[in-house]
């Protein structure tokens, strides 16, 4: 016969919160029964987590356009650290971590790097009509 299936919807908020400020499956398990008398296993917790589409890592900020034109807006015009950065961001509702926040410091200062190493080249180019023409 198969285990009866434990209703964690009544406590779906309280969970996800929990798991959203970093606590462990094992201790959500624990707070739920020393507070509701439930007895849930950890994997529970992380199954229904799972199904709920619950996810510790943000994975919509490696994608966001407008992320990364804050971020080099922050970083190269207004040479923020990555402390202050961190904490604009995080205020402004941006869920991303200083490692992800480093990672696309990097990559916009690699493309503004791109950006300038172009129009340098271009500036560099002189056209061939002007070069051949000589005063007489």
């Amino acid at each position: 016969m198969p285990r009866q299936q434990i209703n964690l919807e009544p406590y779906r908020d309280d969970i996800i919160t929990l798991y959203h400020h970093g606590i462990s499956s094992d201790c959500i398990s624990r707070t739920l029964e020393s507070c509701h008398n439930i007895q849930v296993k950890e994997r529970t917790i992380q199954s229904r987590l799972h199904k709920w589409g619950i996810r510790k890592r943000h994975r919509t900020t490696t994608g966001d356009e407008a992320l990364h034109a804050r971020i080099k807006m922050l970083f190269i015009q207004d040479r923020l650290t990555d402390k202050a950065m961190l904490n604009i961001l995080q205020k402004e509702g941006y869920g991303i971590s200083e490692r992800t926040l480093r990672r696309l410091r990097f990559k916009a200062l690699e493309q503004e790097q791109h950006q300038e190493q172009e129009q340098m080249q271009k500036q560099m180019v002189v056209p061939q009509s002007q070069a051949e023409v000589q005063p007489m």
